[in-house]
């Protein structure tokens, strides 16, 4: 199964893509008093509702302007961000379009369409507006590192480390780069160079938890089992409530003959991911080690029956189309 590298969870897309908007939102063309235009002044009253939580006034406000003044990007931009807001995501992405069609070249709502269709995980789209973003901002690092990452979950890992490599030359120190770079190198197969950008993530951000785990299984796979516990130890401390950190710990454990450990890690594992099919046969494997013939046997009927079910699904989803 391909592994597709996402922005760290949906929360942190919302918050970058919040945080973003509402920047944009609140850098409004104010003049001096005397000179301020009634654009101006809605752009401030809306701001200040929004401000306030007065959402639906605020919408109100600004669609009764742009109807005299359809083409203003301030206001088009306020809206954007209102849209984001209330959770009207195609209405949003609308606002934003329009906003292209009066200044093509503004980098800001590029790179917002593109933040918009990562955190609904459409990463195809949102290439062509990070590909803008960067002609428009050639010496953005981040700009660099987002579109790397749309390439890894588009399946196009070439194409991704060279957009990460621009990223780390013009930022050395940009926040998760070495990660992501090791992903990319990981997912061509290339697991020595995977694994020392992994480690260089860990220098770089010692708390990052998923630099860890991947290091941790690529030195499993090589049987390097004294640092493969050093890292999967700090998988494990630094995301406790990550399920996979749990799985993979308890893998290394059956591996080096601690079936008792293992079956710790495999339960955990799947009480933080009831989900976590894999798990289910981790723990038989566990439990059959540890001479319980019977409850292994009821693991592994149920990691069948999941992995059946899961595959149903599907196969169900494949051909209605979704």
């Amino acid at each position: 199964m391909r592994q597709v590298w996402h922005l760290s969870g949906p929360n942190r897309r919302r918050s970058l893509l919040a945080g973003l908007l509402c920047v944009v939102a609140l850098v409004l063309q104010f003049r001096p008093v005397w000179s301020q235009t009634p654009e101006d002044e809605v752009a401030a009253r809306a701001a200040q509702d929004i401000e306030n939580g007065n959402l639906s006034e605020a919408r109100e406000l600004l669609q009764a302007a742009l109807k005299g003044n359809p083409r203003s990007v301030p206001l088009l931009k306020l809206l954007a961000s209102l849209e984001f807001k209330l959770g009207r995501f195609d209405a949003m992405r609308s606002a934003l379009l329009q906003i292209l069609k009066s200044d093509p070249n503004d980098s800001e709502t590029h790179l917002n369409l593109a933040l918009l269709e990562i955190s609904q995980r459409r990463h195809g789209d949102a290439v062509p507006y990070l590909q803008d973003f960067i002609r428009l901002k050639p010496r953005d690092a981040q700009g660099h590192l987002l579109l790397g990452r749309a390439y890894l979950n588009l399946n196009r890992p070439q194409e991704a480390q060279d957009q990460i490599q621009k990223a780390l030359a013009l930022n050395p120190g940009l926040h998760m780069a070495h990660h992501d770079l090791g992903f990319a190198a990981m997912t061509m197969g290339k697991r020595e160079v995977a694994l020392a950008e992994f480690r260089k993530e860990i220098a770089a951000n010692p708390s990052f938890g998923q630099a860890y785990l991947r290091a941790g299984t690529i030195e499993v796979e090589r049987n390097r089992l004294g640092e493969a516990r050093d890292m999967l130890l700090g998988a494990v401390s630094h995301s406790p409530e990550d399920a996979s950190a749990h799985f993979e710990l308890g893998r290394f454990y059956l591996k080096a003959k601690q079936p008792e450990l293992a079956q710790g890690q495999f339960l955990e594992a799947l009480r933080l991911d009831p989900k976590l099919i894999r798990a289910h046969y981790g723990l038989a494997q566990a439990l059959l080690a540890l001479g319980k013939g019977d409850e292994a046997q009821r693991e592994f009927r149920a990691f069948s029956e999941l992995l059946a079910r899961n595959r149903s699904a599907q196969r169900g989803a494949s051909a209605s189309g979704e």
